[in-house]
C-alpha cells in the first residue's frame, strides 16, 4: 500500500522514515521503509554521492495494532564519484535503528523498561515481540547497562546494609551459590550486588570503591556472620556495626526451636506430631509474651508442664524473651544491663544450646547495643531480598551471574526510568448526555 499524504508516516512515528508498502501475512505486519533524505555529501570530500544499491534490513518494532510488526528497511549504500577520494562507500545510518541489534530503538528501550522495572521475564516479552530471547536480553544489555553503570545513580551513603541471597541453587556440580547485596538504608535501595558471601568478596568490592564513597559511610548493618564482619576490615573499619535485631531475634528463636524438638525426641522417641505437647504450642514459644492472651498463656504453660519435665524448653524460651527484652527498651543504658543479664544467664545454664547463644550474644554485644545508639537495621535490605527473589522467580533460574546481576540492578538500583506519556482518557465520568 503506497501512502502520500503522511497518515502512515504518522502511524509510523519514525522520524526520517517514509512508509513504501505495508503487507499482512502470517500473523504480523510488514511494513516496508526508506529515509527521506534523497541527497547525501561525502564526509571525506563534501561532494554529492551517487545511490550505489540497497540493501533490505529486517528488525523487530513494537506491537501494532495487537500484531507483532516487522520493519524492512531499504538501506541506501552511498558511494563518492570524486577520483582520488578515500571513501570510497558507506551505508546509511539511523539512531532509530541501532547497527547491530534486531530491534527498533524504541522496542529496545521498552524491552529493557519491561524486564528491568516491571520484572517481567525475558522470554514473555520476546513471545510478545515474536523475536528470539536472545534479541530482547542483547537489548536489556545493551539499554541497560548505562542506566546501572551510571555514576549519578549511587548517591553518597551514610547507612549501609549487607545481606546474602542465593543465586543458583545446588547441583551434583556445586554447592548452592550465594550472592551480597549492598544496599542504602536511607534511600532503599540496592547499589551493587556481589557474587559470594565470604570475607574476600566483600574486601574485593570495598577495595573498588573510592575513598570518599568509603569515608562517607558511618553505619553499617549486618547479620550474625563472621564473615562480614570481619570483610569490613580495614576499609570501613571507621564506620558503626551494627547487629541487625532480625537475626538477633531469630537465633533465639532458633535456640528455642532446637532445644524442642532435641527433648522431643529424647521423651517420645519421634518427630514431633500434631497431638504431642510441644509440637502443639511450637508457635506460642516464639510469639512475644506480651502478644499472649490469657489462654495462649494457658496453654504455654500446659504444654510445657506436660512435654518439658526437665525444664529444659522453658529455660530456652526464657532466654528468648530476655533477648528480646533488649529490643523493647530505647533506652542504651537499660538496653547495655538486660543485655548483659542475658549473657550472664545464658552462660550459666546447664543446656548445651542455651550457652552457645550466650557466646554468640557476648562475642556481638557491641553489636547488638550499636543498634540503640544509631536506630539502624537491616530491615529495608529484608524487604529488597523480596524484591531479588521476585526477579528470581521470573527468571526461572539464572546461569549468568552478570544478567542475573544486571536485571537486580535495574529492579531495585534506583534507575530513573522515563515516565511514560499518558494520554486523555477518552471516557468521562458522565460519558453520555441525556439533555
Amino acid at each position: 500500500m503506497s501512502d502520500a499524504t503522511g497518515l502512515a508516516e504518522r502511524l509510523l512515528g519514525l522520524d526520517g522514515f517514509r512508509v513504501l508498502f505495508v503487507t499482512e501475512g502470517n500473523g504480523e505486519l510488514v511494513i516496508q521503509i526508506e529515509t527521506d533524505r534523497a541527497t547525501v555529501n561525502c564526509l571525506e570530500c563534501g561532494e554529492r554521492a551517487r545511490a550505489h544499491d540497497r540493501v533490505p534490513v529486517q528488525v523487530r518494532d513494537l506491537p501494532c495494532f495487537g500484531r507483532p510488526a516487522r520493519l524492512i528497511w531499504r538501506k541506501r549504500r552511498w558511494r563518492c564519484v570524486t577520483p582520488g577520494c578515500r571513501t570510497k562507500t558507506w551505508s546509511e545510518s539511523s539512531d532509530e535503528l541501532p547497527a547491530r541489534l534486531l530491534l527498533t530503538k524504541r522496542a529496545g528501550e521498552e524491552s529493557c523498561r519491561q524486564v528491568g522495572a516491571l520484572g517481567r521475564s525475558v522470554a514473555s516479552v520476546a513471545a510478545e515481540l515474536a523475536c528470539a530471547w536472545w534479541t530482547v536480553m542483547a537489548a536489556v544489555r545493551f539499554y541497560g547497562r548505562p542506566l546501572v553503570d551510571d555514576p549519578a545513580r549511587v548517591k553518597k551513603v551514610r547507612k549501609l546494609g549487607i545481606d546474602e541471597t542465593a543465586w543458583l541453587k545446588a547441583t551434583r556440580d556445586h554447592s548452592t551459590l550465594y550472592a551480597t547485596g549492598l544496599v542504602d538504608l536511607e534511600r532503599h535501595q540496592i547499589i551493587d550486588l556481589v557474587k559470594g558471601n565470604s570475607a574476600r568478596d566483600l574486601r574485593r568490592w570495598t577495595r573498588r570503591q573510592s575513598q570518599e564513597f568509603l569515608g562517607a559511610i558511618r553505619v553499617v548493618a549486618t547479620d550474625l556472620t563472621e564473615s562480614y564482619r570481619s570483610g569490613l576490615d580495614p576499609d570501613l573499619a571507621h564506620a558503626t556495626r551494627v547487629a541487625d535485631p532480625f537475626h538477633v531475634v531469630r537465633a533465639a528463636n532458633r535456640t528455642v526451636d532446637t532445644v524442642r524438638r532435641r527433648v522431643q525426641n529424647e521423651l517420645l522417641g519421634h518427630r514431633g506430631r500434631k497431638s504431642d505437647p510441644l509440637f502443639r504450642i511450637r508457635k506460642l514459644l516464639l510469639s512475644g509474651s506480651e502478644r499472649l492472651d490469657e489462654r495462649g498463656r494457658q496453654r504455654l504453660l500446659l504444654g510445657l508442664r506436660v512435654g518439658d519435665p526437665h525444664n529444659e524448653v522453658l529455660g530456652a524460651w526464657l532466654a528468648k524473651e530476655s533477648v528480646r527484652d533488649v529490643y523493647l527498651t530505647d533506652d542504651p543504658e537499660e538496653a547495655a544491663v538486660l543485655l548483659d543479664k542475658a549473657i550472664m544467664g545464658c552462660l550459666s545454664d546447664e543446656v548445651p544450646e542455651i550457652r552457645s547463644l550466650g557466646n554468640t550474644l557476648r562475642r556481638w554485644r557491641s553489636e547488638i547495643l550499636a543498634h540503640h545508639f544509631t536506630g539502624a537495621s537491616n530491615g529495608p535490605t529484608e524487604g529488597l531480598n523480596l524484591l531479588v527473589k521476585k526477579v528470581k522467580r521470573c527468571g526461572h533460574g539464572f546461569r549468568s551471574f552478570d544478567n542475573y546481576r544486571l536485571r537486580v540492578l535495574l529492579h531495585t538500583g534506583g534507575v530513573k526510568w522515563p515516565k511514560p506519556h499518558r494520554p486523555p482518557a477518552i471516557r468521562s465520568r458522565i460519558p453520555h448526555s441525556f439533555a
